[in-house]
């Protein structure tokens, strides 16, 4: 007897990362009922922060208005996604996420149309189009560069107070430093954020945080701390520290894992929760078929589990990533797409993948491959037709684009999700009349 359940849905999502969340967001908003299928995507490895574009040109570096970056995509990378949408959607979709994060407890913040500098664990600033709302006074803090006290934590690796001060010094009239324990871990060798964002949940933890951080408070106007306020209540939490300390605090994104990141996810995931979109979370494509008129049957399933889904939809979005989530896969033969086998745009050869240099300033062809699509992003196959008409693909894993080089994957994944679910819905509409 087979172990198989059944799902009849109007879209299956694959992957469960930025494009594949906002995805299903996009489709909940919009009454579609969709299942999510995939891991948890790159969370854990995000800084929680949401960049539309971040670079200038190759030549110049780092950008102050992305919208100024984006005329000069054509330049630059002439086959960009972003050349496929709209300056007034890319903004509403920005504007439509970040509303829902808000209105689910994770607020969001930023100017209208130029990006914040924010102040990273090491020492560095990072241009983003939309922050926490814990991370506010740290824009505010590195434009001002008003007295700073920084905190160290005895055993925390990821965030080094005194190696941030040494890289702002010339540049910062005043930083000092503190260390403290942290509350019910001081046995510990070792510390991790998300144990102590955890633990951060208690006002026990955080008044014991805060008998210990108010000796070390003399004129300084703010108080940087690594990303360890809470997971659900960060906001809450830092307004009670805030209120108990009398300073201005404000969170430092540090390296994985990340506290924001996982924020990020966590919310993502009650946003959805009593939607028309559900999530089938850690599954795997085991089998995936189309046909022009069936729509999409895909078998998932989980390694520690016999029990498989089969899933019938009318629309597939692709959202799988690229290397690292496995929505691309590289070997010695060239860059294959492993779910529908779609072809993938890259270099002819191997050999070359990759400048002479690491840090070459354009960068690496390899970092432009992934999958070419008409302009409602749906991927084409070799004979430059789209491989289906309900067959659709966001984030990462498309073609032309380098997100890591230019500041720009969440602002990639969100766009290109927002564009592609507008053509679903039409579609949808239109084959229900």
């Amino acid at each position: 007897m087979e172990d198989k359940q059944d799902i009849h849905t109007d879209i299956v999502i694959i992957g469960a990362g930025m494009a594949g969340m906002a995805a299903a967001v996009f489709a909940a908003n919009r009454g579609l009922s969709g299942v999510v299928v995939g891991g948890a995507g790159a969370f854990e490895y995000s800084s929680g922060l949401l960049d539309l574009w971040g670079l200038t040109s190759p030549e110049t570096g780092l950008c102050k208005d992305p919208w100024q970056g984006l005329a000069r995509i054509p330049k630059y990378f002439p086959s960009h996604p972003f050349l496929k949408i709209l300056e007034s959607d890319i903004q509403a979709a920005f504007d439509e996420l970040t509303q829902g994060l808000t209105q689910s407890g994770l607020g969001y913040g930023g100017q209208p149309r130029v990006n914040s500098s924010i102040m990273t664990a090491f020492g560095t600033a990072k241009p983003t189009y939309r922050f926490p709302l814990t991370m506010a006074n740290n824009v505010t803090a590195l434009a001002e560069k008003k007295p700073l006290l920084l905190l160290d934590f005895k055993g925390l690796r990821e965030f080094r107070a005194k190696f941030v001060q040494q890289v702002l010094k010339s540049s910062w009239g005043k930083i000092n430093i503190g260390t403290v324990d942290f509350p019910q871990m001081s046995q510990r060798s070792e510390l991790f954020t998300p144990l102590m964002a955890q633990a951060m949940e208690t006002e026990q933890v955080q008044d014991k945080l805060v008998a210990a951080i108010k000796p070390l408070i003399k004129d300084e106007y703010f108080l940087g701390i690594p990303a360890i306020l809470g997971i659900n209540r960060s906001e809450n939490i830092l307004n009670r520290l805030e209120e108990s300390l009398g300073i201005k605090i404000f969170e430092i994104p540090t390296s994985p894992i990340s506290v924001p990141g996982i924020r990020l996810k966590e919310t993502f995931q009650k946003m959805l929760a009593n939607t028309s979109v559900t999530r089938l979370p850690d599954q795997r494509v085991l089998l995936a078929a189309h046909s022009p008129d069936q729509g999409f049957v895909l078998e998932t399933g989980t390694p520690s589990n016999p029990r498989t889904t089969r899933i019938q939809a009318k629309t597939c979005l692709l959202a799988t990533g690229r290397f690292l989530a496995k929505g691309l896969v590289a070997d010695r033969k060239g860059v294959t797409e492993p779910v529908f086998n779609l072809p993938v745009d890259q270099p002819s050869d191997r050999k070359n993948w990759h400048g002479k240099t690491y840090f070459d300033p354009r960068g690496h062809a390899i970092n432009l491959a992934g999958l070419v699509t008409d302009e409602n992003f749906r991927p084409l196959g070799r004979d430059n037709t789209p491989v289906h008409g309900n067959l659709y693909a966001a984030g990462s894993i498309l073609a032309g684009q380098d997100w890591m080089k230019t500041r720009s994957g969440a602002g990639i994944s969100i766009a290109t999700a927002f564009k592609a679910m507008g053509h679903i819905v039409s579609n949808h509409v239109k084959t229900s009349s």
